[in-house]
């Protein structure tokens, strides 16, 4: 483009001293100072210059009009460019699905998916079981229990696969409401048919994570949790499976 330009001015400045020389020897002719040929001479170089002139120019459009073309060029460069990228972060998403990472540690359990096996979206495949500082303990204690507990209270339980080995834990939290709400069918008591049943009430309990014993817990064990009011022992005999749920045991 520089050089187009510069080949322009060049010309140009060429023709204008051709311009110049062709109408002095004019005039000397005239005068009869100069002569025919040399006049003629002059003319021919003029019309030399002014083609140059138009070469020049058209060179220059030329040379505008590709670099028109190269801008479109690069801006459909740039978009093919962009284009390969987004398919190849697409690549990469599709790559990311095909590996299912666990969100927690743990335990493999009840897995249904075998090698080579093709799956549909929400088939459970496997049941992923946290272990060591994941499990809690879930204590199904009377409503005429839970009076007097608060979060932060500390517990102690039992666990009869390890006989007289007493774990330690505290009160973390308590479900919101009984367990017979959260049945399946749940007692309706404005039927009139209400017999007055003393409910249970979940209260979750964390356990300490410095039990040597605590790596080797598992779902569904029989555990016996006092926990430790202050004044009065509130104690429940948790039958199994309900005790020692671990969280979060879900499909995946």
């Amino acid at each position: 483009m520089q050089v187009a330009r510069a080949d322009l001015s060049n010309a140009e400045a060429a023709l204008a001293f051709a311009v110049q020389e062709a109408q002095r020897y004019r005039d000397l002719l005239r005068t009869g100072a100069g002569t025919i040929q040399r006049s003629q001479q002059s003319t021919s170089d003029l019309q030399q210059r002014q083609a140059a002139v138009e070469k020049a120019r058209a060179s220059l459009i030329a040379a505008e009009r590709q670099i028109s073309s190269l801008e479109a060029q690069r801006a459909s460069a740039v978009a093919s460019l962009a284009g390969a990228e987004a398919k190849v972060d697409q690549a990469r998403l599709n790559i990311e699905y095909t590996t299912i990472r666990a969100p927690i540690d743990g335990v493999v359990g009840d897995r249904s998916l075998r090698r080579g096996q093709y799956v549909l979206a929400g088939t459970n495949l496997l049941t992923l079981v946290p272990m060591g500082r994941d499990i809690y303990l879930t204590a199904n204690f009377k409503e005429t229990q839970v009076g007097a507990m608060v979060a932060g209270q500390p517990v102690t339980f039992t666990v009869d696969a390890f006989g007289s080995h007493e774990f330690h834990g505290r009160v973390e939290s308590f479900a919101p409401g009984t367990g017979a709400q959260f049945a399946l069918l749940p007692p309706e008591n404005a039927t009139g048919n209400f017999t007055k049943v003393v409910q249970r009430v979940p209260v979750r309990i964390a356990l300490d994570a410095g039990d040597p014993l605590l790596a080797r817990l598992r779902p569904g064990l029989s555990v016996e949790a006092t926990v430790h009011t202050g004044g009065n022992e509130a104690v429940a005999v948790v039958p199994s499976p309900d005790i020692a749920q671990l969280s979060p045991a879900r499909p995946r």
